[in-house]
């Protein structure tokens, strides 16, 4: 009798572990909402840092599903005319990589940066065709709020940063796309 005790406890302990194994299905179904997402992207962008005007760009974002469906590889990169030399330079260069945990039950929006910085990102809908993403830094919160318009293929991304915990925040990047 203790011997059956023994293994049903044993079912019950390690089999909801072994029930709880990260699924394929269920990290296909998770980013089966960011299908309007994917695609390739052009537009402009701006992004104010300081003082004096916004320091505006010409972007080009490509977004596909890797890994059968179970991540989404997003790569952006934003380019401004020098006006000393009229040549067209990167200004801006970023890979990310979004995914579903399912230990957490969370999303997650790993971002790298050209210049070797990188953040590990929360990422939520908030309804819809309507997400926001976002991160600590040291002085405050930054979040992007991304809102799709499936209809006529276009994209819009604010960047805000609030340094009093979330209370208020100010705008410092806006990105326009649409679908090419």
């Amino acid at each position: 009798m203790k011997n059956v005790l023994l293994m049903c406890l044993i079912l019950v302990v390690f089999g909801s572990k072994i029930m709880a194994q990260p699924s394929e299905t269920v990290a296909k179904e998770k980013l089966k909402v960011f299908e309007s997402w994917v695609g390739h992207w052009q537009g402009e962008g701006s992004m104010q840092m300081g003082p004096g005007p916004a320091k505006k760009s010409t972007v080009d974002e490509r977004l596909e599903f890797k890994l059968d469906g179970t991540i989404m590889l997003i790569e952006g990169i934003g380019k401004s005319v020098d006006a000393q030399t009229n040549e067209s330079k990167v200004v801006h260069h970023a890979m990310a990589i979004l995914s579903f945990d399912q230990n957490s039950n969370q999303y997650k929006f790993n971002s790298y940066l050209k210049d070797g910085r990188s953040t590990q990102a929360w990422l939520n809908i908030i309804e819809e065709n309507k997400y926001e993403w976002g991160f600590d830094v040291p002085n405050g919160k930054i979040k992007y709020t991304i809102i799709i318009d499936t209809t006529k293929k276009t994209w819009n991304e604010v960047g805000e940063f609030s340094n009093d915990n979330g209370s208020t925040w100010m705008k410092f990047f806006e990105m326009n796309l649409k679908k090419v």
